[in-house]
């Protein structure tokens, strides 16, 4: 799946490059950045229905009220079952389930629909991503009070989510020479790098020579996003998941994948991803403290000789994790015999 996305990528930056320089005048700037995406900080994009919950109950039972969860994809990974980011689930939390007349089991729901993502066309053109709804109907508030009372309701939504990033590289048959190539290419620069619609991007890569066929290659990985990340990991119970606690082992860690678009052209060494991949990739998990910036340093080797002086590549980076968000919601409780005097 990681190979099969890139390569449809590729070919939708090919395209719209072409669309790109059609449009633009020679006294525009570049903006170091990679089109093709559609980009964006968001995954799933969570709301609440308006009236659902309504602002005002009554007590004892007598104001039936649904809590609904919208849900739409607005960023470049499918969700659901069947893909590579099955989990899906909402639920309801922040109250006394037993004074609205449910149970625990009832406040969470696993969502058996698929979310398929936004999709940028070969012409330029977008296709939104997918949208549903999640119901929590009949509920009630059943104690009886004498006066106003304040409540806040918590809508919380859970899913698994992948980012993708791509950014070219200078590779030269030799690295500290060439001075009359720098027109292709630079080594020691940012470098522009691509960011699918998602709540965890790759912002920044530099590159920097380091010997006669290796490059030095840093690229940071940032949360952008409004809610929390989690490593994917085995659960017994969906009440697991994405618990918004620093006591969470799983809280603001995230499994990374880089891999050079040629596969078996070069070596990759990173000391924080040490895991390889077929065709001279890596892999492994990293830890964002506090969700602050990470830097991941990995040297780029080639594997073979090249002949071409001086050239561009691309590395592909894909981020993958469980991503949690809330809404809290206000609302007030009075008293129905009061509200009848």
């Amino acid at each position: 799946m990681f190979k099969k996305f890139f390569s449809l990528f590729l070919i939708s930056i090919i395209l719209f490059s072409a669309l790109f320089i059609a449009g633009c005048s020679s006294g525009e700037s570049w903006n170091n950045e990679i089109g093709g995406f559609i980009g964006g900080t968001t995954g799933l994009r969570m709301g609440i229905v308006e009236g659902a919950p309504p602002n005002i109950l009554l007590d004892a039972g007598a104001n039936p009220f649904s809590v609904i969860i919208s849900l739409e994809n607005l960023g470049e990974a499918d969700v659901g079952p069947g893909t590579d980011n099955p989990l899906l689930m909402a639920r309801i939390t922040g109250i006394d389930y037993t004074n609205f007349g449910f149970t625990s089991g009832q406040a969470i729901q696993s969502i058996n629909q698929n979310l398929d993502s936004a999709k940028r066309n070969y012409d330029g053109s977008e296709m939104p991503g997918a949208i549903t709804y999640v119901n929590f109907d009949n509920l009630v508030y059943k104690p009886d009070v004498s006066t106003d009372v304040s409540l806040v309701i918590r809508a919380e939504i859970c899913y698994d989510y992948e980012s993708y990033a791509t950014a070219t590289f200078c590779m030269k048959s030799n690295i500290f020479n060439s001075w009359d190539d720098n027109s292709i290419c630079t080594i020691r620069e940012s470098k522009p790098v691509g960011n699918s619609g998602s709540p965890l991007h790759v912002t920044r890569v530099e590159e920097a020579p380091i010997n006669n066929n290796t490059v030095q290659i840093i690229f940071y990985i940032e949360h952008v996003g409004r809610g929390a990340f989690f490593q994917r990991s085995s659960y017994s119970s969906l009440s697991d998941v994405c618990l918004f606690s620093d006591a969470n082992t799983n809280i603001n860690k995230v499994e990374v994948f880089v891999e050079p678009v040629q596969d078996n052209s070069y070596s990759l060494d990173c000391p924080r991803l040490r895991t390889g991949l077929a065709g001279g990739g890596a892999s492994g998990v990293v830890t964002l403290i506090r969700g602050a910036p990470l830097a991941i340093t990995c040297s780029l080797s080639r594997t073979r000789p090249t002949s071409i002086q001086a050239y561009k590549d691309i590395i592909n980076i894909k981020m993958r994790y469980r991503y949690g968000e809330y809404i809290e919601i206000p609302i007030t409780i009075q008293s129905e015999l009061f509200d009848n005097i």
